[in-house]
């Protein structure tokens, strides 16, 4: 999905998030991506001042690491590559890895199961919504994080633990998600 930004001339405001209708049950205002293009105006939760947002004319040049070493069992590339990521995690807050080794036939089969999910209706997304406290599930802007101005986004977790023959994943899109997406998990 893209957003575009809109700058309102009448105050020094930029208009970053689309309108937005729904609530949840205690009245927190929802992100529900399916409104975008149906919406007229935008709700005051979704608009940030100007002195809230970051200004840059650059480019946005995320850390690169290079799990290529690693993944050899080279350990001074290792080791460099743990330096990389503890880098990248202060200064930036993420970084892209490359040489990782995933299939990139994986990766776009990945990418096109989580697309489903975030296109469904939002009445249905509500129906797996992470619960207060919990790991799992779906979030609609995080709303419960933020006293006064919400972000654009929508969150879907779920929790692995590692082991081949552990079913908890597919167990849990099949319960959550119904037996459609048994296969994505």
């Amino acid at each position: 999905m893209s957003l575009s930004v809109l700058m309102d001339s009448s105050s020094p405001t930029i208009l970053l998030h689309p309108s937005i209708e729904p609530r949840d049950e205690t009245g927190s205002v929802l992100f529900d991506p399916s409104k975008l293009q149906k919406q007229s105006s935008l709700p005051s939760e979704f608009i940030w001042p100007c002195g809230d947002l970051v200004h840059t004319q650059e480019e946005l040049n995320e850390p690169l690491i290079d799990l290529g070493g690693f993944i050899k069992g080279d350990e001074e590339a290792t080791a460099h590559a743990v330096d990389l990521v503890k880098t990248a995690c202060s200064k930036h807050g993420f970084f892209q890895v490359t040489n990782h080794g995933v299939d990139s036939n994986l990766i776009q089969a990945a990418y096109q199961e989580i697309d489903a999910v975030f296109k469904l209706p939002l009445n249905k997304k509500l129906g797996f919504q992470r619960k207060p406290g919990g790991f799992s599930g779906y979030s609609a802007a995080h709303a419960d994080r933020f006293s006064a101005k919400l972000p654009w986004k929508e969150t879907f977790s779920f929790g692995y633990q590692g082991l081949n023959s552990d079913p908890s994943v597919v167990h849990y899109f099949s319960s959550a998600l119904g037996e459609d997406f048994e296969h994505t998990g």
